[in-house]
């Protein structure tokens, strides 16, 4: 399509004001493009956009193609690609169709949104599948697709936003596919191409081959070669990837290469690598990179299997930063490459429950790496961990520093077979509770670090504004290591929980002596469920919040319509018979939510976190009376809460929910989780709190 412009009308007699009309350039004027029906989609698929358009896609409609427009904005008009209307968002369904490239006749794209050699421009609010439903394809085949070829420039004001991609490449694996991709490539010429202002947020992805978000861009010389001053010349810059979900991804979720200062943060990365090893979150040459307020969980594979962490430093790199992430149930916390690999910075970071360790250390013969620095980390892993080790997989660290960090294992944790055995290598002042140290540690602290209430393993958590899910991994006011620490310089000013530093902690927190997050309990068992409870609504939503199944967790959302101090927790089950007699823990969390009815809850500030709670091996009702009581504010509105409960250890405590269907409120206060009483008699769950 060609741009429509503002036309002129002119009189027919010819005046001195109509010629002096006549000799000004046309004026473009941004419009709006509104796309309703599949040929509306077909007509403007390929057109060419002019500053300030905004391409609006209808919302409920399903469009099929490759949406591919030619979008050039300007700093003063940029180009929307967006939505108008009401309901769910529009989607574009490319169906895995192969499509010939734009100027090479060799080459070919797909995907469901493909902009080329773009400027200005945003897109946001979409729904993008790209499958032909097969397992397998035989092409690379991408969600969205943001490529720059041969122009010599670093192209502007990229903004990827809000927009849920799913479905693309079937069961595959290569890097080269997935589901955000935004690249730079000089396939005819010497003329790089490169981004400036590069902004991926808040975007879904899930259920891709290949990649969930990945940058890459052509030629940008690696930092261990570059000589000159301020950025690389054709590197990425101002890249920013935050608060984007990525699961069920072939490969990696996250990989950032050839950027310089490129910022990672409060992005989630979940059940990575199904059809190929690799890293959750990496970077590849890049200078600058910080990685923070992430979380990565279910990177697993075989223990034989390399390159399964939640985030790694990868080579050809410098200056890499990864701080304050959550990092749990993957084969090991984080991977760094021994290949070229400067000033890497590992702190104030969480991992729990990672299968076979901490640390795994990348291309065993190489010895590129020089100063890396891992402090004020803490890692705990529960008795299903049997033996993890420090670091993972027999590999020799080299060139690395460790102080103040914590490796608290409850079945016993071991150094590794070659801990003891790297190149300029520094433990010093390193806790291990329940884990030998290595015989290379100046400074070893044995005693238990006395964590607020340690054993939760929450999923999903907002990182932005809900960390105290995790404060049972705060140190206790009587921790023993609230100034055991060395002195760290430049430790980047504040804990994981965004508390400010002072004095020489170990582990992940500053230590407070006056403060206590978490009150102890009692559990009683004789006492029945009163018959008038201070909470006034139980959602229908109820349900599992976090899709990790029954004998993992059981979820409420509720209600209350006067502020009260809460002191006790009735908790009424049916124990599973097939559950360890000597497992029978629960963890109980109990946190604000905007909106009690929401199909998928967003958690935020925790009001109660309960680790290790002993209940009864049997039917009936748990009492649970805190020893201080926590006090729930009047809700109003959809604002509320939910109590998650989890297994304190596997097994652990599990639930019969045969039969379940969504909670409802019973007039006496208490929340069932079945509305409808079974035929033994008993439910499934129920929850008081009083």
């Amino acid at each position: 399509m060609t741009k429509l412009y503002l036309q002129h009308c002119f009189m027919s007699t010819v005046t001195a004001l109509v010629a002096t009309t006549l000799l000004q350039p046309s004026l473009a004027t941004a419009e709006d493009f509104f796309i309703s029906t599949q040929a509306d989609f077909d007509r403007y698929r390929q057109a060419t956009f002019a500053p300030g358009d905004q391409i609006l896609f209808e919302r409920r409609q399903t469009f099929e193609g490759m949406f591919a427009p030619n979008v050039v904005g300007t700093s003063d008009q940029p180009i929307m690609i967006s939505t108008f209307g009401r309901g769910v968002s529009p989607r574009i369904d490319n169906n895995g169709v192969i499509h010939p490239h734009p100027t090479r006749s060799s080459a070919t794209v797909s995907a469901g949104i493909f902009l080329f050699n773009p400027e200005y421009v945003t897109v946001s609010n979409l729904e993008i599948t790209n499958t032909n439903g097969q397992d397998q394809d035989d092409e690379d085949l991408f969600g969205i697709l943001v490529l720059s070829e041969d122009t010599g420039k670093h192209h502007q004001q990229i903004v990827i936003d809000n927009n849920y991609v799913h479905d693309v490449n079937g069961r595959v694996a290569g890097k080269g596919r997935g589901g955000i991709h935004v690249l730079g490539f000089s396939p005819t010429s010497s003329e790089d191409p490169s981004y400036n202002d590069l902004r991926i947020i808040n975007n879904r992805v899930e259920d891709v081959g290949g990649v969930g978000i990945a940058t890459d861009i052509d030629n940008v010389v690696n930092p261990q070669s570059f000589t000159g001053n301020g950025n690389r010349p054709n590197a990425a810059t101002n890249v920013y990837v935050a608060r984007n979900t990525v699961k069920n991804s072939g490969r990696n979720s996250y990989i950032i290469r050839s950027s310089d200062d490129p910022l990672i943060e409060y992005n989630l990365s979940a059940n990575s690598s199904l059809y190929d090893k690799g890293h959750s979150f990496f970077n590849f040459n890049t200078i600058g990179a910080v990685f923070q307020y992430n979380e990565a969980y279910g990177n697993t594979g075989s223990a034989d299997e390399s390159d399964r962490g939640g985030f790694d430093a990868d080579y050809n790199a410098e200056d890499t930063t990864f701080q304050y992430n959550y990092s749990h149930s993957n084969n090991y916390f984080a991977g760094i490459m021994k290949r070229e690999n400067k000033d890497v910075t590992i702190r104030y970071n969480v991992s729990v429950n990672e299968r076979f360790g901490s640390y795994f250390y990348g291309f065993e013969t190489n010895r590129e790496l020089t100063d890396l620095k891992i402090y004020n980390n803490t890692h705990y892993l529960d008795a299903t961990i049997d033996s993890p080790a420090l670091i993972v997989k027999d590999r020799t660290p080299h060139e690395s520093t460790f102080n103040n960090n914590i490796f608290y294992s409850e079945d016993g944790g071991t150094p590794g077979a070659e801990t003891d055995d790297g190149d300029s290598v520094t433990f010093d002042t390193n806790a291990y509770f329940q884990w030998t140290p290595p015989n290379s540690e100046r400074n070893a602290l044995t005693a238990n670090p006395r964590f607020f209430s340690p054993g939760a393993e929450p999923y999903d958590v907002d990182m932005e504004f809900g960390r105290d899910a995790l404060n049972g991994y705060r140190l206790a006011g009587n921790s023993p290591y609230g100034n055991s620490g060395v002195e760290i310089s430049n430790n980047g000013g504040e804990d994981f929980w965004g508390t400010q530093l002072s004095g020489n902690s170990v582990g992940a927190s500053q230590f407070n002596s006056n403060q206590d997050l978490s009150p102890d309990v009692t559990v009683l068992t004789s006492e029945p469920m009163p018959n008038s409870l201070d909470v006034v609504a139980a959602t229908t939503a109820a349900r599992n919040l976090f899709g990790d199944g029954a004998s993992v967790s059981l979820s409420q959302t509720f209600q209350v319509d006067s502020t009260f101090d809460l002191g006790t927790i009735y908790l009424g089950y049916e124990y599973s018979e097939s559950a360890d007699p000597s497992h029978s823990l629960v963890n109980i969390e109990i946190f604000e939510v905007d909106n009690v009815a929401a199909q998928e809850l967003i958690q935020g500030t925790s009001i109660l976190t309960l680790s290790g709670v002993t209940v009864p091996q049997d039917k009936g009702i748990a009492t649970i009376a805190l020893d201080s009581t926590v006090t729930l504010e009047e809700t109003s509105g959809s604002n509320g809460y939910a109590l998650r409960i989890t297994n304190g250890r596997s097994p652990g405590f599990e639930w019969i929910r045969t039969g379940s269907s969504a909670g409802s409120v019973y007039s006496d206060g208490q929340a069932y989780e079945n509305s409808e009483v079974k035929s033994d008699g008993e439910r499934d769950f129920v929850l008081g709190l009083e």
